[in-house]
């Protein structure tokens, strides 16, 4: 791999400070933070695909990662939140912000988001997780109520759809945070497991930052990289997560069950809040009306003076204002074909839709009951049966309680027509008018409606107003007994719905108790009894108590730097790249030297042979550089380059940024894996050791003694301050010192199309280059010379074809 291969295609200049480059590596795409929090989705040809702003004022994003597929961006924020950011359209697909109540039930802060890492599993060496046809619902139901298809078509509505879609292999997101924590999450959505490193490793509380955290893609170990304030040091920890590696598959199901529950309880707050929106509009008047009203009679006056209507038919004068100037006949024609249009939308819903979630919650929540039976696989993840029936009592009740609201909008809906015809005829003759012979006739069965819809006028309002004080005025009154359910308080008015079952389960306390029979939540509204069903779907996959974490085992711990440095380096100088290569089962992993005058990097590769740990190791330097010539590298005397940002670009090449003194201009170096290897001396770890100077004696070497000259580039007119590479796009970008100027590259090209950089970078000169390498790039296809990638091909026509909603095909 050679730097002389690097053909600079933009360079630019940004308006705020960029302090984070990310690039993604299934697609051209560069993920940029800057000074405002704000993060920056760019295209190759760094054209803006969007802009999002910080969750909260003062929040700086102080890590970012691609998912494995490239389709989520997850942010972590000084704040110690974290977004999953959909890369279409910037939606946010789930917000992560952990907290747990302490002895003192005070909440926890777990500081900022230090590190974030998103590894997925290679199935190809997990034969295990073959695709298991049981795991499809479709085999077991014909017609299956709980797939995605059903609520595809409210897409914009469950937005974890856009998330959880085609991730048919696991993938683990770690986040770690200030107080030494480190949260697994699978998928990005399921938390799986807390590491609390000062517990594992016994270290003085909030002593502890985590600075880099990566999980290999076998899911055997997790490399943290953390900074102790005690003593200033940075130390490499190796854990052992072979349980995470034998878990995976029940893992991959029950993260699969997590994300459809999500999906289906997002479903029902979507439909809670129509079936609110529905009844509320049609109601807002009408209350507003009734509410001046009854504060111009005495408490209980309005069942009164309705009752003594139709008994006696004269109104109170009260009553016959209320009636001419404030309902009027018109308004309440118009008011009662509205109410009707409302409890027909609001049945459909309860029907339709919450009837239909709740059997979808019930069948899934049927086969992790299941599940939990296996107790030897998903005991250790948390599952429990008793948790699993419980919510599964709590989605019959959840149930049981839609049917029952549907039996009281039956029941309503011949009271409402009833009083609805009667109030008409009154008004009407109040009016001395005639009313139609067909609306005239109440029969005594209508009476009973209405006398019945009178009775609980008062009671319904002192509901509502229960949490107003005596001095203060009636809250929001309403018509009748359907709105009682929609609010989060216990239901005045029970529905007398006594039956044989409901009398012998009440007399037979043991029954009543047994865990196969439905409780009936009586005095529970509808918004309660969701409340109930989510806090025990919620208990079901709550695994902070029994986390599979607990599971992990401490490998070693190495000192990886020997002398004290600032807390400041931490975000400035210290770099830190790690990458697995399990065919090898090896670890190798480079962080700059901060302290040190030398100014280089350390080299470090962990292999675990026949089970054990062999660690080898190297410090490489860069002397003052001259010319890099054709054949060979020109080396000064001087003081050494100083290493100012170090990054895998593959796994067999090491991308190196230096420093060089006293001039506006950096040097690129691809250093070959191989020669770092080869070079490396093996150094002595004992297990279980927390103090080890392991790293105190490695062999010093100056790495431009092993280089060839093409190795090397010199980056005139820019002085390097951060990269970002990506060996799966070919593509390379550098930050200034100035962190307002940014130079992109595109790496593994011919040495010709290198030949023809232009240092002019505006863009009408960008224009007409790329038009040039266009015409290039075609012509040495045809001649059958050379076969460079497809992104040679004019990026502003790309750009004008494709918008952001198209990014699979780009």
């Amino acid at each position: 791999m050679t730097a002389n291969g690097m053909r600079q295609i933009e360079e630019r200049h940004v308006a705020s400070c960029i302090e984070m480059m990310v690039w993604c590596n299934r697609m051209d795409l560069l993920a940029l933070s800057n000074t405002r929090g704000e993060v920056q989705l760019h295209r190759l040809n760094w054209q803006r695909v969007w802009n999002l702003p910080p969750p909260t004022d003062n929040s700086l994003v102080r890590a970012m990662v691609w998912r494995p597929d490239g389709k989520v961006l997850a942010v972590g924020y000084s704040c110690g939140t974290t977004y999953l950011v959909g890369v279409e359209d910037k939606e946010i697909l789930d917000s992560i912000k952990p907290g747990k109540a302490n002895d003192q039930n005070k909440l926890v802060n777990y500081g900022s988001v230090t590190c974030l890492s998103w590894q997925s599993r290679s199935d190809e060496l997990n034969p295990t997780s073959a695709y298991n046809n049981y795991d499809t619902i479709d085999v077991f139901v014909s017609n299956t109520l709980a797939t995605e298809a059903n609520y595809k078509k409210n897409e914009e509505n469950t937005p974890e759809f856009k998330q959880f879609v085609q991730q048919t292999c696991l993938n683990i997101l770690l986040v770690g945070y200030e107080n030494g924590e480190l949260h697994m999450f699978v998928f990005g959505l399921f938390p799986c497991g807390v590491i609390d490193l000062k517990k594992i490793i016994n270290a003085p509380t909030n002593s502890m930052r985590i600075i880099d955290a990566q999980l290999s893609n076998d899911l055997t170990t997790i490399r943290i990289f953390e900074k102790d304030s005690k003593d200033n040091n940075l130390k490499l920890i190796l854990l052992d997560t072979e349980a995470l590696a034998a878990y995976s598959d029940e893992l991959h199901s029950l993260a699969t069950k997590h994300y459809h529950m999500d999906i289906l309880l997002s479903h029902t707050d979507q439909t809670m809040t129509s079936i609110i929106e529905a009844w509320e509009q049609i109601l807002l008047e009408m209350d507003s009306k009734l509410e001046k009203y009854a504060s111009d009679v005495p408490e209980g006056g309005i069942s009164a003076d309705f009752l003594d209507l139709l008994m006696l038919g004269v109104p109170s004068p009260e009553l016959e204002i209320f009636l001419l100037k404030d309902l009027t006949a018109k308004g309440l024609k118009k008011f009662g074909t509205s109410v009707e249009l409302s409890y027909s939308t609001i049945q459909k819903l309860v029907l339709k839709q919450l009837n239909t979630v709740g059997h979808d919650i019930s069948y899934h929540l049927a086969e992790l009951r299941g599940l939990a039976r296996i107790t030897h696989r998903y005991k250790i993840l948390g599952l429990e049966e008793d948790a699993v029936t419980e919510a599964i009592l709590s989605s019959s009740a959840f149930i049981n309680k839609c049917l029952e609201l549907q039996q009281v909008i039956d029941h309503a809906m011949k009271n409402y027509k009833a009083f609805f015809r009667w109030l008409y005829i009154v008004i009407v003759r109040l009016m001395d008018e005639h009313a139609p012979a067909e609306i005239v006739k109440i029969t005594q069965q209508d009476l009973t409606y209405i006398a019945e819809f009178l009775l609980n006028f008062d009671k319904v309002g002192m509901n509502s107003s229960a949490d107003v004080g005596p001095k203060e005025k009636k809250g929001r009154f309403n018509l009748e007994r359907l709105g009682q359910y929609l609010t989060d308080k216990d239901l005045t008015i029970t529905p007398e719905n006594e039956n044989p079952w409901h009398t012998f389960v009440n007399s037979n306390p043991c029954i009543a108790n047994n865990l196969s029979i439905v409780k009936n939540f009586k005095k529970f509204s509808l918004v309660q009894q969701q409340n109930h069903l989510k806090a025990s779907i919620q208990k079901v996959f709550n695994c902070s108590e029994k986390s599979l974490a607990t599971q992990f085992s401490l490998l070693y711990v190495v000192n990886c730097t020997l002398c004290s440095f600032d807390e400041s380096l931490i975000t400035g100088d210290l770099k830190v790249t790690q990458m697995h290569t399990p065919e090898e089962k090896t670890i190798v992993m480079a962080f700059t030297d901060v302290p040190s005058s030398e100014k280089g990097f350390y080299f470090l590769e962990v292999c675990f042979n026949n089970d054990e740990l062999v660690t080898k190791c190297c410090y490489f330097y860069f002397h003052a550089l001259g010319n890099i010539n054709d054949s060979k590298l020109e080396v000064l005397d001087g003081a050494n380059l100083k290493v100012i940002d170090v990054q895998f670009y593959s796994a067999d090449v090491l991308s190196i940024l230096l420093e060089q003194p006293d001039d506006d201009m950096s040097v690129f170096v691809q250093f070959p894996v191989k020669l770092a290897r080869a070079n490396s001396v093996e150094v002595d770890v004992v297990k279980n050791m927390y103090n080890i100077d392991s790293l105190s004696e490695v062999p010093k070497i100056n790495a431009f003694s092993l280089l060839e000259a093409g190795m090397c580039k010199i980056l005139d007119k820019i002085s390097g301050w951060r990269i970002a590479v990506s060996g799966g796009r070919k593509v390379a970008v550098v930050l200034s010192k100035t962190c307002r100027k940014v130079r992109l590259f595109e790496m593994e090209v011919d040495g010709e199309e290198d030949d023809d950089e232009t240092p002019d970078t505006t863009p009408q000169s960008h224009s007409t280059t790329q038009h040039s390498d266009t015409s290039q790039h075609m012509s040495m296809n045809e001649s059958g010379v050379a076969n460079i990638s497809s992104r040679v091909i004019d990026q502003n026509l790309i750009a004008e074809s494709i918008d952001s909603d198209t990014f699979e095909n780009y």
